[in-house]
């Protein structure tokens, strides 16, 4: 049992100890199961959040508002037949990525 932090050395250590002292079976089962953990453990995202994070700006109102007037706009132009229905489409992603 170890109950420390491994580095790359102390892990080719540690198997190579493994490989010395168990049999192959034993020593490649260790190695499939530290393997594992790794991944485990790697793919695990940390993370944090505060308060702050929560606010809401007091523009967003103002930038949601703008974002479904050019909506708006866009709607009415491909209505007159002056932009193609994938323009229009293309104006609404632009809109909703400038204003996220």
């Amino acid at each position: 049992y170890q109950n420390t932090l491994i580095g790359k050395k102390q892990l080719r250590q540690l198997l190579a100890w493994s490989f010395t002292n168990y049999d192959s079976m034993q020593a490649c089962a260790l190695a499939d199961e530290l393997k594992y953990l790794g991944f485990r453990y790697a793919s695990q995202a940390g993370i944090s959040i505060s308060i702050e994070d929560l606010r809401v700006p007091f523009v967003k109102s103002l930038m949601l508002e703008k974002a479904n007037q050019e909506i708006l706009n866009s709607e009415k132009i491909y209505l007159k037949g002056k932009i193609t229905e994938v323009e229009r489409f293309q104006k609404i992603v632009d809109t909703w990525s400038l204003t996220s």
